[in-house]
């Protein structure tokens, strides 16, 4: 790859990273704040929660940077509209982290017995699956280097699979803990019951656009 084209393709890139950063900073504060929750410390994760929005209003700073800032035409090895894509389901990552951290602040759950080591699997696999697409994010720069071929390619195409089934077996621990749940229902406030149901769902939306974050990632290494 030439000087010129370097010079016109690194610096959206750059910025794509500069906004998994931020995404990854709401993840690391979502962590927290479900460590929290299982200890039954919730007076501590309204904190947490307004860093996970601070933290996402900075991710969509940068995202509409980007967006206007993109020339019409220029020198890029991937589609413009592809590259937007795979902004949009950065930024959709964040919003559900954010929306996590807004569910958990509602009151205060009770984890009942029965879901706890379901529920703790959960999390870090859903967790497991974010961190995996984000270290593709920042493998880009070495694939624009490799002009999107060689080893690197091959690592890339291996972590975008380990992705995946990160992503079904999280949905697996998430379909045991709907049933979980519904199997408790008689037991439950309505409320309560509605919100585990919603915050379960929600946490499966972040593993799912990790997911397709990854295959969306997988097009550039196949670009030709």
């Amino acid at each position: 790859m030439n000087y010129f084209t370097k010079l016109f393709t690194k610096a959206p890139f750059d910025y794509l990273q500069l906004h998994m950063e931020k995404v990854m900073a709401c993840m690391a504060q979502l962590k927290e704040i479900f460590s929290l929750f299982e200890r039954g410390e919730f007076e501590k994760i309204k904190a947490l929660a307004e860093k996970v929005s601070q933290f996402e209003h900075e991710a969509d700073l940068i995202k509409n940077d980007i967006r206007t800032s993109l020339p019409k035409s220029f020198l890029f090895p991937v589609d413009k509209g592809n590259f937007l894509e795979i902004l949009s389901l950065q930024d959709n990552v964040a919003d559900c982290a954010e929306d996590i951290a807004g569910y958990l602040i509602i009151k205060d759950l009770e984890i009942f017995e029965e879901i706890k080591e379901d529920f703790q699997n959960y999390h870090e696999k859903i967790t497991e699956t974010v961190w995996e697409v984000k270290d593709i994010v920042f493998n880009v720069d070495q694939l624009l280097e490799a002009s999107f071929g060689g080893p690197i390619a091959e690592k890339t195409r291996i972590q975008i699979e380990q992705t995946a089934y990160k992503e079904h077996e999280a949905d697996l621990i998430k379909q045991k803990l709907i049933k979980s749940i519904f199997n408790r229902s008689e037991h439950l406030k309505t409320a309560d019951f509605y919100l585990w149901i919603r915050l379960i769902e929600e946490m499966g939306l972040l593993a799912h656009f990790a997911e397709k974050l990854a295959l969306r990632l997988g097009m550039i290494v196949d670009y030709k």
